[in-house]
């Protein structure tokens, strides 16, 4: 996604037999010195924040690591992004845009993809939008619209539509952004089966 220019966060991607042939102790290292702190570890392959941990300091990584491992045999690393957590949903679609949906490029086919409004996910309890978060009834507050300046929604659909187009989907797909306070959005992550 950084070759098309879409905000990412830094990162390191591990295979669990790479931690075990280099040693904790290295990777720790390599990440502390590269990324800082605090990270935010999680498996390449889930979903909905499953087996997602934090890291505050070197030595919370390595049980993080072993969490994330638990899911996944392939984690991610990123470097922790401190913001207001959103999400764009995607849809194929023909004809004109309802009211606050943006518009793609459109297909050979005549459809073009359509950006629905953002919606802001405001955990109650934690700082971290997580699978408590997410599943237990009242952990979380949804905004629809989300609260935005007018400039600020329309940069959050077009990375979506951005990101929908280079990934290849097609029919539905979610795109989840952080906004970060002090430089703009990271793209943290994309599902096709949006939840």
């Amino acid at each position: 996604m950084r070759e098309a220019n879409i905000p990412t966060p830094d990162f390191h991607c591990f295979r669990e037999a790479a931690i075990k042939e280099l040693g904790a102790a290295d990777a720790v290292h390599d990440v502390e010195a590269s990324l800082g702190f605090p990270l935010v570890v999680k498996p390449a392959s889930q979903g909905s924040a499953l087996g997602v941990k934090f890291a505050r300091t070197g030595e919370e990584l390595p049980r993080a690591l072993v969490g994330a491992f638990s899911y996944d045999s392939k984690v991610l690393i990123e470097r922790f992004v401190k913001g207001r957590d959103l999400a764009v949903s995607v849809l194929d679609g023909e004809g004109p845009p309802p009211q606050g949906v943006k518009r793609g490029a459109q297909r050979v086919d005549g459809t073009a993809p359509m950006a629905l409004p953002v919606v802001e996910a405001v955990p109650r309890e934690e700082d971290f939008y997580d699978y408590e978060s997410r599943y237990e009834i009242g952990k979380t507050t949804f905004v629809c619209p989300a609260e935005l300046e007018a400039e600020t929604t329309a940069r959050a659909q077009q990375l979506a539509l951005e990101v929908y187009a280079l990934l290849g989907c097609h029919g539905v797909a979610r795109v989840d952004l952080m906004l970060d306070r002090d430089s703009g959005y990271g793209c943290s992550r994309r599902t096709s089966s949006p939840g």
